[in-house]
């Protein structure tokens, strides 16, 4: 398991030296943030539940009004679920240049049992949709993430968007 993870964790390094290497790409912004992995329809604000935080780090490219949005979420202690780890690639399109961008993407979840065995999940699309707030080299984003295994426009059922907030440092 140490092996996945530092493999990971390498992958990130590498990519974040290529991208930062290439000038051309525009903007490189590094994120940490978390994501609130509650359905809109069951979110109780009287009664916030920490365990169902996950914590992200994050890699931003921007040109003009295109980015590409990468991610590790990492959502400790599920239950029967040691840990979950989900890297996450996402292409997104700022409108306009406001601020306010959506788009689409896919993530992979590795999951720890408790029992010690491990397995990763099928393939799940995204899509997402959120408002960044940009103060000089820091960013705020707010984003809204719909996630399932089939991509079906059609079938989106926003009672089950999620939320999640990250702080971007753009070089």
């Amino acid at each position: 398991m140490r092996k996945k993870i530092g493999l990971v964790g390498g992958m990130i390094v590498l990519i974040i030296g290529l991208v930062y290497s290439f000038p051309a790409l525009g903007e490189v912004g590094i994120g940490l943030g978390t994501h609130y992995n509650v359905a809109l329809k069951e979110i109780d604000i009287s009664n916030f539940d920490n365990s169902h935080l996950s914590y992200v780090a994050s890699l931003r490219t921007k040109t003009a009004w295109i980015m590409l949005d990468g991610g590790l979420e990492y959502r400790p202690n599920l239950g029967d679920i040691s840990y979950t780890v989900s890297p996450r690639i996402s292409f997104l399109v700022d409108i306009l240049g406001s601020g306010i961008y959506g788009g689409a993407g896919v993530q992979k979840t590795y999951i720890q049992w408790t029992s010690g065995t491990s397995e990763w999940s099928n393939l799940t699309y995204l899509l997402q949709a959120g408002w960044e707030v940009r103060l000089g080299a820091i960013s705020l984003t707010l984003d809204a993430q719909y996630e399932s295994p089939i991509f079906s426009v059609q079938d989106i059922n926003t009672d089950f968007v999620t939320f999640g907030a990250r702080v971007f440092i753009y070089f």
